[in-house]
């Protein structure tokens, strides 16, 4: 079993006094901890201190449109108003890991989930063996060797129909408090992050009258894998929008007019790299396939 490093621990009450912690160096900001702790031991960190959010209420506020970043997702999948006009989003916190991980999971750690890679997220000995990547403790990234950035694949469930849904964040951070579009919060680079050291998302603010919208996830086995492909599609009186994750750094958006246009621009725009053990073509090809089974289970 692998151990965890040593560290300080820290439980905030107050939301201000998180984010004093959490700016400081060394310091890393703990939520539900199913991503952060099997990094930990796996040395993809080396925090000082954890800084956790169990004890801050503000994140753990409920209204409707509103919905606190420290709820659990299983808490989030539970709410009568989010099933009801916004079920891709209750759909995608189920389709997390296992119930008892939903169950530990925020939905402010799932918007903050780090990329993932095969290259990547292994054990310490592993990474050196391969003389680390660009991610982490190397110079190469092994998806790309002629490129100067980091694929690794964003992989949160929840994010493609946040998008959709036109969903923005409320962050708190030392130079004060700002709402960002869930869409403009994702980089081109895995390396990259919108947020600067000290901001916590603290809500997810949903806007009324959502567009229809279904969401889709591939994965090899029906618990505990990440997605190999994730998929949201949603219509309007525009006509049919898609966002694809799982298969680079950010998700990736299309829109066309018809179903079947939609299909064939997805698959044109989503080139799959090798972040994941299956194989590149076959994700490539399953772009169409759940495109087209999203949506063909919009409602009419």
């Amino acid at each position: 079993m692998l151990p965890f490093p040593r560290l300080d621990y820290e439980a905030p009450a107050t939301l201000d006094a998180a984010m004093r912690l959490v700016a400081e160096p060394g310091a890393k900001l703990l939520a539900g901890g199913t991503d952060l702790l099997p990094s930990l031991k796996h040395g993809l960190f080396q925090p000082s201190v954890l800084v956790s959010t169990r004890r801050l209420t503000e994140l753990r506020q409920l209204s409707r449109g509103t919905i606190g970043a420290g709820l659990s997702l299983r808490e989030v999948s539970h709410v009568p108003w989010v099933n009801a006009e916004y079920p891709a989003l209750a759909a995608a916190c189920r389709t997390v890991a296992t119930p008892t991980i939903q169950g530990m999971a925020t939905l402010g750690g799932n918007l903050a989930l780090d990329t993932r890679c095969v290259y990547y997220n292994q054990p310490e000995g592993w990474r050196k063996a391969l003389g680390g990547c660009l991610k982490c403790e190397g110079t190469i990234c092994h998806v790309a060797p002629r490129g100067t950035g980091c694929y690794a694949a964003h992989s949160a469930d929840t994010v493609p129909a946040l998008w959709l849904y036109g969903a923005r964040v409320r962050v708190h951070g030392p130079t004060g408090e700002r709402s960002v579009n869930v869409s403009a919060m994702y980089q081109a680079d895995g390396r990259d992050s919108l947020f600067a050291r000290g901001d916590i998302i603290a809500s997810v603010e949903l806007p009324p009258a959502p567009p229809a919208v279904v969401h889709r996830k591939l994965r090899l086995r029906a618990a505990i894998d990440y997605g190999q492909l994730l998929v949201a599609v949603s219509r309007d009186d525009e006509g049919y929008r898609a966002v694809i994750s799982a298969v680079g750094p950010r998700p990736l958006a299309v829109a066309a007019r018809t179903p079947a246009d939609l299909v064939d621009a997805a698959h044109a725009a989503v080139q799959p790299l090798a972040t994941h053990l299956t194989a590149v073509p076959w994700r490539k090809k399953m772009v169409r396939v759940e495109v087209a089974r999203a949506a063909a289970l919009l409602p009419s």
